[in-house]
């Protein structure tokens, strides 16, 4: 991907003065027809610092997805709080300056799977979003199309998704979420449905691309890998009920690539992670095979 477009960029400038996001003992529980309800997040509590990148890594099904979801006001948590931190107010519940709450930061989402309209030509999906927001076609063709620089698609705008290979695709996905100028970037399993290869250059060109952008984002992932090259944070759930089990800083310098993960720091991290995760995997095996 190459250099941060100037929409992105403005995005960036904005970055300084960012809201934070911060989780209070969320709890989340599903109702069920059998008459027992799934408790799919039990006291969680974490916060999104601006301009950060935050992975979330954990067992299938033990909740990472849905605390995305909360996050972005697509579910309600059935306890707990959700808090949007004013710039200069503090993140402290208990501080009387934290009344000084928030809006909802601007957020967008690229989810695992590409949801591209067929129809509709790669800058015609790129500009989706601004088309139903009712910005003027002008203003909108021109920054579907720095979008879509951002992600070296230039060239590809009059194609079909159908043209595309799988790769192509999720970064005109990406470009779809850039283009909306998101102080909030969240990201669910974006290269889960790509091959290794593919997956492997895609994560190592949105980790430049996050680097430069300066947008707050938050990711979820089953792979490790990709927790280390993207993240500043990485947040490690436990088997459902979902929990935060560890919250890693990741202190490996930047610019990040694949020539990071020969750093012996990168193996050290990986490891505390995966020991971290093998141990809820397996918690999660158990619990699947009792319900079976």
């Amino acid at each position: 991907m190459s250099s941060v477009s100037s929409a992105t960029a403005s995005s960036a400038a904005a970055s300084s003065a960012a809201t934070t996001i911060v989780v209070e003992e969320i709890g989340l529980t599903f109702p069920s027809k059998s008459g027992e309800a799934t408790v799919a997040l039990a006291e969680v509590s974490c916060r999104f610092a601006p301009g950060k990148v935050t992975a979330i890594i954990g067992p299938s099904g033990c909740g990472k997805s849905t605390l995305l979801q909360i996050v972005r006001g697509f579910l309600t948590p059935t306890r707990g709080k959700l808090r949007f931190v004013a710039p200069g107010a503090s993140t402290d519940a208990n501080a009387e300056a934290a009344a000084a709450l928030g809006k909802p930061p601007h957020m967008a989402t690229v989810w695992q799977a590409f949801n591209l309209f067929p129809w509709r030509t790669i800058l015609d999906n790129a500009a989706f979003g601004l088309e139903v927001a009712g910005v003027p076609k002008a203003e909108r063709v021109a920054r579907a199309k720095k979008a879509l620089a951002a992600v070296d698609l230039t060239g590809f705008e009059q194609k079909f998704p159908r043209q595309l290979s799988g790769g192509m695709r999720q970064r005109v996905g990406i470009a779809r979420a850039l283009v909306m100028e998101p102080e909030v970037l969240l990201l669910d399993e974006p290269f889960g449905a790509l091959d290794a290869q593919t997956r492997l250059v895609l994560q190592e060109q949105l980790a430049a691309l996050v680097e430069t952008s300066g947008t707050t984002a938050i990711l979820v992932t089953h792979s490790i890998e990709e927790a280390v090259l993207l993240a500043d944070t990485i947040l490690v759930m436990t088997a459902r009920p979902g929990r935060i089990a560890a919250e890693i800083v990741n202190d490996l310098p930047h610019p990040r690539s694949m020539a990071t993960t020969r750093d012996p720091r990168f193996a050290a991290l990986f490891d505390r992670i995966y020991g971290l995760l093998r141990q809820e995997v397996i918690r999660a095996m158990a619990t699947e095979g009792a319900d079976a």
